[in-house]
């Protein structure tokens, strides 16, 4: 669906068709829940994120302007969304049990990267991702996994053109840190 498509999806719902906020909802209820999950880090929450999200958008609709595509603008609500939930956190203390548990998998899971079934290497990649800063893994999902541009991830974010590439090169190195930590040094020997 292109954001053609969505304009006239929502121009029913703002003309009462409630029914049309569900194919909404369907096409990017994932992307919505894959982007909090990235940020708030735990599957609970950011399945109360995306559904606060949609709330939003529902309640919000007619402040869409179609400047931007519908998408970038349900990015930016869900961002802002998953921020709002990290800041009404509680601090929590981290059972180090399960970290060890989780840190011994990874490592033992296999010798090398080559070897890892493409399963493992998303679990990787997940755990990685996971230790990163919740922003700088948000700008990492939206440009390798949702493909957005820099401008779109811009707008989604607030944060200016030149401080969304520096925040993804840090990212960058900083997922290269983790996965070497997870890999004990064999990421060096692969790459």
């Amino acid at each position: 669906m292109s954001n053609k498509k969505d304009i006239e999806l929502i121009k029913s719902i703002r003309n009462g068709d409630i029914a049309a906020f569900a194919h909404v909802i369907d096409k990017y209820q994932h992307m919505a829940f894959t982007l909090a999950k990235g940020i708030v880090k735990n599957k609970q929450e950011a399945e109360e994120v995306a559904q606060d999200a949609f709330v939003k958008v529902f309640k919000s609709l007619e402040n869409y302007k179609g400047d931007a595509a519908f998408s970038t603008w349900l990015y930016r609500i869900v961002y802002n969304t998953a921020i709002s939930k990290l800041r009404s956190r509680k601090p929590k203390t981290e059972d180090l049990d399960s970290k060890e548990a989780v840190y011994f998998e990874a490592h033992y899971a296999e010798n090398n990267m080559n070897r890892l079934e493409k399963q493992e290497r998303k679990k990787l990649l997940k755990e990685a991702l996971n230790n990163l800063k919740e922003e700088d893994a948000f700008i990492l999902i939206l440009y390798y996994y949702k493909e957005q541009s820099i401008d779109e991830i811009s707008k989604a974010t607030g944060l200016s053109a030149s401080n969304v590439k520096i925040k993804l090169h840090r990212g960058r190195k900083q997922m290269h840190n983790e996965l070497n930590t997870l890999l004990k040094g064999e990421l060096n020997s692969i790459l």
